[in-house]
Order: C-alpha cells, then sequence, then structure tokens
C-alpha cells in the first residue's frame, strides 16, 4: 500500500493523501471510512460544480444528489472491476444520480442525447475532462449500433421524457409494442455498457 504511516499508541494511521483512487476504492471496499473521507474530499467539491451546471447553478441541490452519489460509491466499492478509470466510474455514479432527479422533478428536459452527453465538468482536469468526453463518445457510439426502431424509443422516452402513450402516438404502434422495444434497448444498451465498464449509467 502506498502512503506514508505514523505510529501511535494503539494503532497505525495511514495517510490516504497519496493514496491513488483505485487504492482508496479497494480500502473503501474493506470498509476504510478515512479512506473514503479521502476519496470525498478529493472529488466532492469537483462534483458539485459538474452537477450545477445542469441544474441551473441550485449548488444546495448539485450537493444533495452529490452526498448521494458517494454514498453510492461507499456501498458499491467492491463492485469496481477496474474496466474504466476511477474517476470516470465516479463521474459515471454521480451523472447517473443527476439525470435520475431531472426526469423525476421534470425541472429539465433533455431533449437531445448530445445535450444529455455533453455534461463534461468544466473544473475537471484536463485528464479528467478527457475521460469524460471519452465516456461520452462511447454512449454514442453504442446507440449507433442499435437499431432505429430501439433508437428511436430510447431518444423519444429518455432522452425527450415523453410518455409511452406519447411515444407510440408518435410511432404509430401500439402502446405494448413501445414497451417491448424499450425492454430489447435497455438490455442491448445495459449489454454494452457492462462490457465497457460503465454499468452505472442508467437506462
Amino acid at each position: 500500500m502506498s502512503g506514508s504511516t505514523r505510529q501511535g499508541k494503539n494503532k497505525v494511521t495511514v495517510d490516504n493523501k497519496n493514496v491513488d483512487d483505485a487504492e482508496l476504492l479497494v480500502m473503501i471496499a474493506d470498509g476504510d471510512r478515512d479512506a473514503f473521507s479521502q476519496l470525498y474530499l478529493r472529488y466532492q467539491p469537483k462534483l458539485i460544480s459538474y452537477c450545477a451546471r445542469m441544474l441551473r447553478d441550485d449548488v444546495a441541490q448539485a450537493a444533495d444528489i452529490v452526498d448521494d452519489a458517494l454514498f453510492d460509491v461507499w456501498r458499491s466499492a467492491g463492485k469496481f472491476a477496474g474496466k474504466s478509470k476511477p474517476s470516470t466510474w465516479i463521474y459515471s455514479i454521480t451523472r447517473n444520480k443527476m439525470i435520475s432527479w431531472l426526469r423525476k422533478t421534470r425541472e429539465i428536459t433533455l431533449d437531445d442525447e448530445r445535450t444529455m452527453l455533453s455534461m463534461v465538468d468544466t473544473a475537471a482536469t484536463p485528464e479528467e475532462a478527457r475521460e469524460q468526453d471519452d465516456v461520452k463518445q462511447q454512449l454514442v457510439r453504442m446507440m449507433s449500433h442499435l437499431t432505429d426502431e430501439h433508437r428511436d424509443v430510447l431518444r423519444l422516452t429518455y432522452f425527450e421524457d415523453r410518455a409511452v402513450k406519447e411515444v407510440a402516438a408518435i410511432m404509430g404502434i401500439s402502446e405494448n409494442t413501445v414497451k417491448t422495444r424499450m425492454f430489447y434497448a435497455r438490455k442491448r444498451l445495459g449489454q454494452m455498457l457492462e462490457k465497457a465498464g460503465l454499468m452505472h449509467f442508467e437506462f
């Protein structure tokens, strides 16, 4: 394990400031609260800035979403498989939480997949921005591998936030057909996301 240590009277205290993100996640998976505190301090300010951009600068709500996302990181750290960089994984969880909140409140309609995928943190380092852009490009490519019918259903239901009844009317199909296409589109996209190590995207 990297990082310096100092011997106390009863225990060894680990300085996590120099421990990389991947190792912190391993420690968090083992229940290390100090490691989680370090990861929290490392990411919380950047994630709040990231979310606030899509929340009309509502920093308080952004902070709530980030806390919820980082709690998920605490609970699921053991599931990080290393298929993507830790920062990409953490941003994916946060983005997923934010979009879920937006859909529930219906405060913002994400009417275009590129708008939805363009949420890159301006406060991120160049490396983190490149990672986020890579996630965006991967998802765009994955969408292109779906059939036209499945892609249209996802675009209308998830990106344009339309009800099943409305989608059925637009596409000229039954509501049951819309639901069936949604099921298979989500299943296929989920398989591609998992293979790419981005299983925390929600569709």
